[in-house]
C-alpha cells in the first residue's frame, strides 16, 4: 500500500523515506497557524479541543524513555491522518479515531495525573489508533 505524502507516493515498507517525510512534515505543522479551525471544521470537534490534540502531538514534551523528556517522535501514520484532517476531502474513520484517543490520552494524563505509557495504554483500549496500521502491515506481510 502506498501513501501520498509531500514528495509522492511513499511505499509502506520505505521506512526511511516514512521517517523523513513524517520529520519534516512535523515540523510544518508546528509552524501552521490554520490547521486548527480547518480540522474542527472538517470534523465537528471544537477548536479548543484540537488546539489541545495538536499541541499534545506536536508540541508537549513528555518524559516517554528513562529519564529523558521530549517530544512525541514524528510519525508517518499520523502526519498523513493530520493532513487528512486538514484537507478534509478523504478523511478516514482511522483519522477520528487519531483525534479521539490523542484527546483521551491528553485528558488522563493532565486530569488523573497517569504516565504517557499508563494514558497511552488506556487510550489505546478505548480507541485504538496504531491497531489499524498494525493490520494493514500484516496483511502486507510487513511484520
Amino acid at each position: 500500500m502506498d501513501f501520498t505524502g509531500a514528495s509522492g507516493a511513499i511505499p509502506r515498507n520505505d521506512y526511511g523515506r516514512m521517517d523523513e517525510h513524517a520529520a519534516l512534515y512535523y515540523e510544518q505543522i508546528r509552524k501552521r497557524t490554520t490547521d486548527i479551525v480547518d480540522i474542527a471544521k472538517n470534523t465537528g470537534f471544537s477548536v479548543d479541543d484540537i488546539e489541545v490534540i495538536k499541541q499534545h502531538i506536536f508540541f508537549n514534551e513528555y518524559q516517554l524513555d528513562s529519564k529523558k523528556v521530549r517530544r512525541f517522535d514524528p510519525n508517518f501514520d499520523m502526519a498523513v491522518s493530520w493532513q487528512r484532517l486538514i484537507d478534509g476531502k478523504s478523511i478516514q474513520d482511522i483519522d477520528l479515531v487519531l483525534l479521539r484517543h490523542e484527546l483521551y490520552e491528553y485528558n488522563l494524563m493532565k486530569e488523573q495525573g497517569l504516565s504517557y505509557d499508563e494514558a497511552h495504554i488506556l487510550a489505546s483500549r478505548k480507541y485504538n489508533y496504531q491497531e489499524y496500521y498494525d493490520n494493514l502491515d500484516r496483511k502486507a506481510g510487513l511484520i
